[in-house]
């Protein structure tokens, strides 16, 4: 019982802050640093995801976004936390936080990839599609989405072509680098 309430204090002290912050203890004045503790926690995470802990996993992951939940590797904490969840099976809880992570590092190829599955796991990819048609009006990656969507409705040529199509129109971005990996991925295995 006194472990739990030491850890509660712990935890609540991670959370108020994000920079490091000296805190008095009986032992003398102890620095937190939310974000380093971040990635302590989810590092920890991948271990057990790595394990098939998936429960001790997820709890580190979410303990990860909680310490650092506004920040580019927040990103990679809400995508770790996903892939858990698409693990035992929660493919809706998997496409919120993979939503996070997009909107946290949305030059993330790999992100997209993953929400794609995950769409196709809920028997979304329809909607989604047409969602990702009127987004490329505004936005560009909604090529991407296009593509990949395409690809697991098992419409390869027709995806491959949007991805193309996002490539020669959008050379610059970051995650242009991501999809010409993909595409001469796909292509090294269809011949």
């Amino acid at each position: 019982m006194y472990f739990a309430k030491i850890l509660t204090v712990i935890c609540f002290l991670f959370i108020s802050s994000a920079a490091a912050t000296a805190v008095p203890t009986k032992y003398g004045v102890v620095s937190i640093d939310a974000q380093k503790n971040a990635v302590n926690h989810n590092n920890r995470g991948v271990i057990y995801m790595q394990d098939r802990y998936y429960a001790a996993a997820i709890k580190e992951f979410q303990m990860a976004v909680l310490l650092d939940p506004d920040t580019q590797a927040s990103a990679v904490y809400y995508a770790n936390l996903a892939n858990c969840y698409m693990k035992i099976g929660y493919p809706a809880l998997a496409q919120d936080t993979l939503q996070r992570a997009v909107k946290l590092n949305p030059m993330n190829f790999n992100y997209y990839q993953d929400l794609a599955v995950v769409y196709k796991r809920l028997g979304i990819l329809d909607t989604q599609l047409k969602r990702w048609k009127r987004d490329t009006l505004i936005n560009p990656i909604g090529l991407v989405m296009q593509g990949l969507i395409l690809i697991e409705q098992g419409k390869n040529d027709a995806g491959m072509a949007k991805l193309y199509e996002f490539v020669y129109t959008e050379p610059d971005l970051i995650i242009t680098a991501g999809v010409k990996s993909f595409i001469e991925k796909q292509n090294k295995e269809r011949f």
